[in-house]
């Protein structure tokens, strides 16, 4: 009898650990999201280690792994899902995994902002300030790319030192990101702009008369003339979001073979910037 006490003692203290550890990380987890929900953007290259310092730093609610394909030197799709099966096992954190170009910037600009867009969408509290990109690992391409995708998109940035590199210092640095005025005092001017900025998007290459018409026909902008349409174009061609080149080539001449250009109109298009701030206008806001 004794001994059968003694071993339910065994297997309640056993079980009390147990739970109790469980509950500790829960609440810690629990806690700290709350305190601070952030979704973690992460690149990841040769050394996977920088991307669990990250999320050890400040955890994240959900994190995104941006990997490269496997290359006959090193498997980096293979270690990104292995990484993946860790940190959901160990850290109890929902992991995605993105495959990006190791040299194709607009590829890695674009899955970010898509991300981004795609969880404020979903999440409507969520902030600009709620993600955070760990640029320390990927090629120079993808690390460009991603603070050029954090800069526009006004989240925040931070790289991770090797220990080795940080000698007992904190791993984790913040990066400063320069920040993009979101609005002017002129609300319904600037959301003018950005609806012409979408529709020039939609459009593709389009011209000055074709515009009109068609953000007459939306409806989308009241009392719009060809003054007012000229103005947010200015704008936009000055924030080196559009072209603006004089001229547009309309079909060929049946004799000479030459392309004809009508001098009157202005022939107008998106420029790579203006990609990014048409395709996600309730991303980046308006700078304009």
């Amino acid at each position: 009898h004794l001994l059968f006490v003694f071993y339910i003692i065994i297997f309640i203290f056993v079980s009390h650990r147990i739970f109790y550890r469980s509950e500790s990380i829960s609440l810690y987890l629990y806690y700290t999201k709350k305190i601070c929900i952030m979704i973690q953007i992460a690149l990841v290259g040769e050394t996977p280690q920088v991307v669990e310092e990250g999320i050890r730093k400040n955890v994240p609610e959900k994190l995104f792994i941006l990997h490269t394909k496997n290359e006959s030197r090193y498997k980096f799709q293979d270690v990104a899902k292995r990484l993946k099966r860790k940190i959901v096992s160990e850290y109890q954190i929902p992991t995605e995994l993105v495959m990006v170009g190791a040299y194709d910037t607009n590829d890695v600009i674009h899955k970010i902002l898509k991300i981004i867009a795609k969880e404020r969408k979903q999440s409507k509290s969520l902030e600009r300030s709620d993600f955070a990109i760990n640029i320390t690992g990927g090629t120079k391409a993808m690390v460009a790319a991603a603070a050029t995708a954090s800069y526009i998109a006004g989240s925040r940035l931070y790289y991770v030192l090797l220990p080795e590199e940080a000698r007992g210092k904190d791993l984790v640095k913040e990066l400063p990101v320069p920040s993009i005025p979101r609005n002017d005092s002129r609300g319904n001017t600037t959301k003018t702009t950005s609806i012409v900025l979408q529709f020039i998007g939609k459009l593709g290459k389009t011209n000055n008369s074709l515009l009109l018409h068609k953000l007459q026909d939306s409806r989308k902008i009241t009392k719009l003339t060809p003054q007012k349409l000229y103005y947010h174009l200015q704008k936009l061609e000055a924030n080196n979001l559009i072209t603006i080149t004089r001229g547009w080539v309309h079909g060929t001449n049946p004799r000479t073979g030459q392309p004809r250009i009508n001098r009157t109109l202005t022939t107008i298009e998106l420029t790579v910037q203006g990609e990014y701030y048409a395709e996600f206008p309730d991303l980046v806001g308006n700078i304009v």
